[in-house]
């Protein structure tokens, strides 16, 4: 009597262990602004910051994705409207998109580097994580697209304001599972909707939130961690806005100023 070996079948990639993009021993987490100022702060956004930030000892870097019209994810941040554009003396998000890769390098030059791809990030500092804050909706399939063919799901995680694009990104990716943020703000407005979710409890398919350096406090780091969330502070430039939110608990703290932000974190 022949006894058939009992097959095992290959778990789906939903299913698979993935690594934690936020595992970190327990540290607070060191994060570089749009790479950080260690390549100079004109040259944000641009391969010589996140080489600056990766020479520092940084493993985690945020930047900037837009779609140009030919089709590339590049790394940049824009202007959400005209009159932003023309305080910062700055492009547009929507005249970005109309712009080819070719255009958008013709004509920006930050600090006299070249505007990357979001995949000469990736592929130039492969053990790097990234905080991708996807700026427009024309993000979402390429990114998904993207991530998938260089396997890369374990190293980004998507945050931003807008909580339905955030999780239209992590649907895009099924079977496999990413990371996902959603960042709360002070600005002016009647109501705060992604505070309101927070403090309700209404949020769903999200592992952190990235919160504004003004809203940091023990009592709201406390709830962030109680819906079982990583508590993520923006943009800590300061000395003692960086010890605030390392004592009040973040799990990572997010920063221009990279030499700074490695300082108070060693000596605290």
């Amino acid at each position: 009597m022949t006894v058939k070996k009992k097959q095992t079948q290959k778990p789906q990639l939903s299913q698979r262990r993935q690594p934690s993009f936020w595992d970190n021993a327990g540290q607070t987490i060191a994060i570089a602004h749009r790479g950080g100022d260690g390549a100079g702060n004109d040259k944000e956004n641009t391969l010589e910051a996140f080489q600056a930030a990766w020479q520092a000892g940084y493993k985690y870097a945020e930047t900037d994705v837009i779609k140009a019209a030919s089709g590339e994810l590049i790394v940049i941040h824009g202007s959400h409207n005209f009159l932003q554009a023309g305080m910062k003396k700055d492009i547009t998000r929507r005249t970005l998109q109309k712009m080819t890769l070719a255009q958008i390098r013709g004509t920006l030059k930050p600090g006299g580097a070249k505007v990357p791809t979001l995949e000469e990030v990736l592929t130039a500092f492969p053990d790097m994580k990234l905080l991708l804050d996807l700026k427009t909706d024309e993000t979402v399939a390429p990114l998904a697209k993207l991530i998938t063919r260089l396997k890369a799901f374990d190293r980004i995680s998507v945050v931003g304001f807008d909580y339905a694009r955030n999780l239209k990104f992590s649907k895009a990716c099924r079977p496999a599972r990413v990371s996902v943020g959603l960042t709360v703000g002070r600005g002016v407005r009647v109501k705060n909707i992604n505070m309101l979710l927070l403090k309700t409890g209404r949020l769903s398919g999200v592992d952190a939130i990235l919160m504004h350096h003004s809203l940091v406090s023990r009592p709201m780091v406390n709830l962030v961690h109680r819906r079982g969330l990583k508590a993520v502070v923006w943009t800590a430039n300061s000395k003692l806005g960086i010890k605030h939110a390392i004592r009040s608990g973040a799990d990572g703290v997010i920063s221009d100023r990279i030499k700074l932000l490695k300082e108070v974190l060693n000596n605290n």
